[in-house]
Formats: structure tokens, sequence, C-alpha cells
């Protein structure tokens, strides 16, 4: 039923044309490669998880729907138009948050807060979550984790393989030079370790192209 559909368990009733935003945020996540309706569940699998840790969970759980609702590889705007569209969402509803959640997506976008900078640090806020939720990917078992890369490269197809190669190995090496990957003290003691050896991993690889 439409209703078992995790978007739905958000709805607080009358003034929220769910199953309609549904369809179109449906609509934008399915055909991609990685950003896509799997990556968008194991988002919200873990929200499940940590949702007790959340300050506004309702409001985090409505940022996770729309933070790739964009997605456009050769763009360097979509957690705005992202955003952009959240703000279309609560036109037509009586979401009260907007602002809030809007300020979450924009803010994902950046992939860094003083807790990934600081060593010893960690987030509580649910821009924290968030971003861990997002990366979790990369401390997934080797096996998957090269599934998601076989469908990251597929993201980004426009590129040659060495502009690809490029490019990865610069945001890699980044992930490696910050004190910490993840944020909040969960996720990092969860995902930290695993995500530094399958990076050091890729690194290697990528650099014997």
């Amino acid at each position: 039923m439409v209703q078992d559909i995790p978007w739905f368990r958000t709805s607080r009733g009358p003034g929220y044309p769910m199953e309609k935003w549904w369809t179109r945020l449906k609509q934008s996540y399915e055909g991609r490669p990685f950003h896509n309706l799997d990556h968008l569940y194991e988002m919200l699998n873990l929200f499940d998880e940590y949702k007790d840790k959340l300050r506004d969970r309702y409001a985090t759980a409505i940022a996770i729907f729309f933070l790739h609702a964009v997605n456009d590889p050769k763009a360097t705007d979509n957690a705005e138009r992202s955003a952009r569209l959240l703000r279309e969402f609560s036109s037509e509803t009586t979401f009260d948050s907007e602002n809030y959640v809007a300020n979450l997506i924009v803010e994902s976008g950046k992939n860094c807060t003083e807790a990934h900078m600081t060593e010893g640090m960690f987030g509580e806020d649910d821009l924290h979550f968030l971003l861990d939720f997002d990366m979790a990917f990369l401390g997934s078992e080797s096996a998957k984790y090269d599934v998601h890369l076989a469908n990251i490269r597929k993201e980004y197809a426009h590129l040659s393989d060495e502009d690809y190669a490029d490019q990865r190995l610069k945001v890699l090496k980044l992930f490696m030079q910050i004190p910490n990957i993840f944020a909040t003290k969960e996720l990092r003691e969860r995902f930290e370790a695993k995500a530094r050896e399958n990076i050091a991993h890729e690194i290697t690889t990528l650099s014997k192209r």
C-alpha cells in the first residue's frame, strides 16, 4: 500500500498532499545509478535507528527526502535547488519548518562542519546526523562499497576515466586529511575505521590508472 512508504509516516494530517509529492520525488530519484531510492532508503534506515538522538526528527526526515531531490552531476548548486523544491512543497502544505529544513539541505551541501575539522570533537545537531546518514555508505563492507563505487562512476559517466579519477582522488584525499569523516559519536564509532580503510584502498586503485 502507498501508505506503507516511509514518506507517508511523516504526514501530520490534513493539508499534506503526500501522495502527489511522493510521486514527484520518486520520479526524481528513479533511474539514477547512485543517489537513487536505494540510497534514500539506506538513509531512512539509519534515521529510524538514531531518531531519538535528533532534536527535530520530523524536520530531519523531510530533509532526508529532499536532500538529493535535485542531483545533476554536472552542477554545483544541487543543494540550493533541492532547498527550493522543499520550499515549493511547503507552499502547498501546512508544513511549518520550512526554513529549518531548507537550511539543513543547503548546509549539507558543504559536506563539512567544525566537528569534522576538530580532533576529538563530536557533533550532536540534526545537521551532523544528516551528513553522517548520507556518508554512511563510505563505511560499507568491502563488497558493497565496490558496488557503490561502480554506481558512482556511472553517475559521472559524462567524465572521461582520467578526469573522473583526478576529481575523485581530490575528494578522497580530502577525506583522509580531515580529522573526522563522521561528525557524530555514534556513527563515527560505527563507520569511521572502515570508511578510512575503503577510501585508502580506492585511492591506491585510482592512483594506478
